[in-house]
């Protein structure tokens, strides 16, 4: 801004100016008043561009409705989160150095042509997601994913590498669905009839791998892998009891049924839940042979157990070996749940030898082999 100041008044008197004086002045003001509307219309617009070419270049930055939409429900895949609840709040145009979009994984391979693309941001108000992707997002990445980021970088490329051997697919297929910090025995955890293991505590973290969502489809359903591993990662081990089902399965949040762990008395017991009338219905076999049921209203009084069905001592300890052979305990913790549990279908969890796991009826002829073996197993005493 420029400041207008008066000389200093000195007291002495301005010289008079002359007719002479007056006129030229007048003169140059009428021929700049007469110049001046056409030395504007001659200047070009700021951006040296015309309306329609402005118009343009916006539309041709705006993020495509489809690409919107696949990464919000790739997204939801990912994180089990409702795709309602996750919006863009920021993208950009992007050219990345090669097909892996620039966040290629160890020992990936990477076609080197530069791929046009988008940088999207997006939310739940909770937590942030930052996405890659080709400009119609048919390939895409996570930039950091939440669940990734929570293990050190060599740990995680060797655990990645560890399941692509073992899977027979390439690292570029697979991402680590949820971790969970843990402690294990001599055996890393994984529970097996008649084994004694040593006594020692092994830090590490319990790990849920899957094929990516990009991978799945309605002929190429997903799979999941849960893995055991020690903080150096020196030993990897699969929990084979907990993989190879078509759900990705969770761990269970704490607290939940997990606290509610029956007594000695109790060999299993199942609770079901869901459903519009909010009824919790509980089913449990006793040591003695003895079958009951009793259900309650979620807020009300828990009812009275009432005997259905009294098992002989062969049937209990047929039922037993079950347990053991299909080797509950290594599905102590997860959960087999799928986007169906919010539409109020009914989810079971299920107790015995000490370990919890849920899953959703819907999903039940996807569920891992031993899980659904015990499922089996336990409807055969219930009829």
């Amino acid at each position: 801004m420029f400041r207008h100041t008066l000389p200093p008044h000195n007291g002495s008197r301005r010289p008079a100016r002359t007719p002479g004086t007056l006129a030229l002045l007048g003169a140059v003001l009428l021929n700049a008043a007469a110049f001046q509307p056409f030395a504007l219309a001659q200047q070009p617009s700021p951006a040296g561009a015309s309306a329609p070419a402005i118009e343009q270049s916006q539309r041709q930055t705006r993020l495509p409705r489809e690409v919107r939409q696949r990464v919000r429900r790739d997204l939801a895949q990912q994180t089990n989160l409702p795709r309602r609840d996750l919006r863009v709040i920021a993208f950009s145009r992007e050219t990345w150095p090669n097909g892996c979009l620039g966040l290629a994984t160890a020992g990936e391979f990477c076609t080197m042509a530069l791929v046009e693309g988008w940088r999207i941001e997006l939310t739940n108000g909770q937590q942030n997601w930052i996405y890659r992707t080709d400009l119609e997002a048919r390939v895409m990445r996570l930039e950091e994913s939440p669940v990734e980021a929570g293990l050190p970088a060599g740990v995680r490329d060797r655990l990645l590498q560890t399941i692509a051997k073992d899977a027979n697919l390439p690292v570029s297929q697979l991402q680590i669905s949820e971790i969970q910090p843990d402690t294990f025995d001599g055996c890393m955890g994984i529970y097996a009839p008649g084994r004694f293991c040593t006594r020692i505590a092994i830090a590490g973290w319990r790990v849920i791998a899957s094929t990516t969502s990009s991978t799945n489809s309605s002929t190429t359903p997903s799979q999941s892998w849960v893995y055991n591993i020690s903080q150096d990662a020196s030993r990897i081990v699969q929990n084979p009891t907990a993989s190879g089902g078509q759900v990705v399965p969770s761990f269970i949040p704490s607290p939940g049924w997990a606290d509610e762990m029956p007594g000695n008395n109790i060999v299993f017991r199942s609770i079901e839940s869901g459903g519009l009338a909010g009824i919790v219905t509980y089913r449990e076999l006793r040591s003695d042979g003895g079958l009951y049921q009793w259900s309650t209203r979620l807020g009300n009084a828990q009812g009275e157990p009432q005997l259905q069905k009294q098992l002989t001592p062969e049937q209990v300890q047929q039922f037993q070996q079950v347990l053991q052979t299909q080797r509950i305990p290594n599905l102590n913790g997860l959960r087999y749940i799928t986007s169906e549990a919010l539409a109020d279908y009914p989810t079971l969890t299920l107790q015995g030898m000490g370990s919890t796991v849920e899953y959703i009826d819907l999903a039940e002829e996807r569920l891992p082999r031993s899980l659904k073996t015990i499922v089996d197993a336990w409807n055969g005493l219930l009829k």
